[in-house]
C-alpha cells in the first residue's frame, strides 16, 4: 500500500482518506463513559484560552496573566497526561480551556469536556459529524464560562451548555451539498459569524461532476436562538459556462471559499475574512482576498485581491490535469490563515495576513485595505506558505513557514521555519530555518509549520509537520525547549494512542500548561490521535 500511495498527489490522497471508514461516535462515547469524573463539572472562573486566535483580533497571544507559562519554567516543560481519541486517524480540534475543563472535538464527533488536572471526561456531546474547529466560549455577566459554540464538518452548528453539555440549540448553515465548517466560529456582541467552505474542490475531481457551484462566505446567526441574521456570498451564483472536454457542464464563477476564523473589528464596525481560489474558471475578484464585511448587515465595505485568476480544484494534478481542471489551473494561494487585527506601538491599527503563497502582507484598515507593506516570507506550496495561522504581540509579527514542495508557481528557495517581522514595515527581523532531520522527502523528515503558533512570555510555542513541537525565543528564534510527539503513548482513557503531524489547530497556553494535538492524515502526513498536556513543576503564570 505504502509503494501504491507514493504515486498518488496531495488531493488523490485527500480523496482516499475522505472515502475511508471515520471513527464511530458510539465506540467513543464508551470509552468516555468509562473514564468519567465524579460528580459534576462547577466553572467558577474566566476562561484561560477561547476562540481560535485567543482573541476576537486573532493575535494568538497569551497573558502571562492569564496563565501563560513562565521562561524559567519552558526548559522543565513534561509531559502530565495524555488523551486518547478513540479509532481516529487525527487529531485537529484546537481546544479551548478553562481552569476546571478543556474542551475539544474529535474526528468520531464526540465534544469533550475533560478535567484540566486529571483529563478525566466530565461530559460528551454527539454531534452529527466530525468536529474539527475551535470552541467559542461565551461568559455571563460575571465572565464565567456559560455556553459552547461549535461547528461539524457537515455544517452543522451547536450552542451546548459549558458545564454540563445539554444541547441549547443546532443549526444547519449548509447551502450547498458539499457545504462544510473548516474555519472556528467567531461570537462577538450575541451574534456568531460562521465561515463558509467545502469539500466540492474533492467532488471536481471526478470527470462526470458538474463543476462547480459552490459559493463561499460568511453566515452571521443569533448567539442565543441559532437564527439566521445574514449571509454573504463571495461568489454570485454560478451560471452554465460550458461544457468539459467529457462534454458534461459546468458552471462559474464558484468557490472563493472562507476557510477560517472571522477577525472582529469592533472599533470600526467590521468583520475581516481571508478567502481562497476560485473552483471554476474564469476566477471571480473576491478570491485569494481580504474582505471586510459590515458586522450589522454582512455588507461588503472593501475588498483587497492580492492574487488574480486563481482557479484550481482536485482535478488540475502533476500527472495530467483532468477534465474538470480549471482553465487558470491554480496557483491555488489561499488565505487559509485569520486576518490578524493588531495595535501597532504608535497607536495604529493594521491587519496583518499571510497567505499560502509565502507572501505576507500589512493592510490598512482606515483605507479601505490598501496595502502599506508586503514581503517574501517563504516560496509557497500546497501547504503554505503561511498555511494555518500566524501570531503577533504588537511588537513583532512571527510567521510560520511549511514551504512544502509541489507547487509549480513556488518562488525562491523553501524556507521552513519560524520568522519575526516588523508588523509596521514588514521588515524581517530574524528567521530560524528548520533543516529536514533525515534524508527523505516525507513528512516525518519536514520540520514545516503549517500550524499555527502561539506566543506568550516572550516565547513562541510551533508544532512541525513531522511532529516535533518546539518552544522558541520570540527575540531571535533560538530553541528554547523541544520533544519529538510522534510516538505511542499511555493514555489516561486506556486507547491506544501515538502523535504524528502538527497540523491545522495550534498549541495552546494556558494555566501553565501546554496542550497540543498530535496526529493528522491527510495529504500524506502522518496520522495521530492524542492530545498532549504538558506543564513545568513551577506552573504557575508568570513565574
Amino acid at each position: 500500500m505504502k509503494q501504491q500511495a507514493s504515486m498518488l498527489t496531495p488531493i488523490e490522497i485527500r480523496i482516499l482518506a475522505d472515502h475511508l471508514a471515520s471513527p464511530r461516535s458510539e465506540d467513543a462515547l464508551a470509552n468516555a463513559k468509562s473514564h468519567q469524573c465524579a460528580g459534576k463539572l462547577t466553572l467558577s472562573a474566566p476562561p484561560l484560552w477561547n476562540r481560535w486566535g485567543n482573541n476576537v483580533r486573532n493575535t494568538r497571544y497569551q497573558s502571562p496573566d492569564n496563565g501563560g507559562i513562565s521562561r524559567t519554567a519552558a526548559p522543565r516543560l513534561k509531559l502530565q497526561w495524555a488523551f486518547g481519541f478513540p479509532g481516529a486517524a487525527r487529531a485537529r480540534s484546537q481546544p479551548a480551556v478553562t481552569p476546571e475543563a478543556i474542551f475539544t472535538g474529535s474526528q468520531s464527533g464526540l465534544f469533550y469536556a475533560l478535567d484540566t488536572e486529571s483529563g478525566c471526561v466530565w461530559w460528551t456531546f454527539d454531534a452529527k459529524a466530525e468536529v474539527r474547529s475551535a470552541p467559542t466560549i461565551s461568559t455571563d455577566e460575571n465572565g464565567i464560562a456559560e455556553t459552547l459554540y461549535f461547528g461539524d464538518f457537515e455544517a452543522n452548528v451547536y450552542a451546548v451548555e459549558a458545564e454540563t453539555g445539554k444541547l441549547l440549540w443546532t443549526r444547519s448553515i449548509k447551502d450547498h451539498p458539499a457545504g462544510t465548517i473548516t474555519g472556528s466560529l467567531t461570537l462577538h456582541d450575541g451574534r456568531l459569524f460562521v465561515p463558509m467552505s467545502s469539500t466540492e474542490i474533492v467532488n471536481a475531481y471526478s470527470s462526470e461532476y458538474e463543476c462547480c457551484t459552490f459559493r463561499g462566505g460568511v453566515m452571521a446567526l443569533d448567539a442565543k436562538t441559532g437564527e439566521p441574521v445574514w449571509r454573504f456570498h463571495t461568489v454570485p451564483e454560478p451560471q452554465k459556462a460550458g461544457k468539459n472536454s467529457e462534454g458534461v457542464n459546468f458552471y462559474a464563477p464558484s468557490g472563493a471559499p472562507v476557510w477560517s476564523s472571522p477577525t472582529i473589528d469592533a472599533e470600526r464596525g467590521l468583520l475581516y475574512v481571508g478567502t481562497g481560489e476560485n473552483y471554476s474558471s474564469p476566477a471571480n475578484d473576491k478570491s485569494d482576498a481580504i474582505i471586510a464585511l459590515k458586522l450589522s448587515t454582512g455588507a461588503v465595505e472593501w475588498v483587497r485581491q492580492t492574487i488574480s485568476g486563481d482557479a484550481w480544484n482536485g482535478a488540475c494534478s502533476r500527472h495530467g490535469s483532468l477534465p474538470n481542471c480549471p482553465a487558470e489551473d491554480g496557483p491555488d494561494f489561499d488565505f487559509g490563515a485569520p486576518p490578524i487585527l493588531t495595535k501597532l506601538a504608535g497607536g495604529k491599527d493594521i491587519i496583518l495576513a499571510g497567505q499560502k503563497s509565502g507572501m505576507i502582507f500589512g493592510l490598512d484598515p482606515d483605507d479601505g485595505g490598501k496595502i502599506i507593506w508586503q514581503t517574501r516570507a517563504g516560496m509557497g506550496g500546497f501547504n503554505g506558505g503561511v498555511h494555518w495561522g500566524m501570531a503577533t504581540d504588537g511588537q513583532t509579527l512571527f510567521v510560520g513557514i511549511a514551504d512544502t514542495p509541489g507547487n509549480k508557481f513556488a518562488e525562491g528557495p523553501a524556507r521552513q521555519g519560524i520568522h519575526g517581522f516588523n508588523p509596521a514595515t514588514g521588515k524581517a527581523l530574524w528567521s530560524r530555518l528548520e533543516p529536514d532531520i533525515c534524508e527523505d522527502k516525507e513528512h516525518k523528515c519536514r520540520t514545516a509549520l503549517s500550524s499555527p503558533p502561539t506566543i506568550s512570555a516572550g516565547m513562541i510555542f510551533a508544532g512541525a509537520l513531522n511532529g516535533i513541537l518546539r518552544v522558541y525565543d520570540s527575540k531571535d528564534g533560538q530553541i528554547l525547549w523541544t520533544t519529538d510527539t510522534r510516538r505511542e503513548y499511555e493514555t489516561i482513557n486506556g486507547i491506544d494512542a501515538r502523535g504524528g503531524s502538527i497540523d491545522s489547530g495550534g498549541p495552546v497556553v494556558a494555566g501553565g500548561l501546554l496542550i497540543v494535538n498530535s496526529g493528522y492524515d491527510k495529504f500524506g502526513q502522518i496520522p495521530g490521535n492524542v492530545m498532549l498536556v504538558f506543564s513545568a513543576d513551577d506552573k504557575g503564570a508568570g513565574q
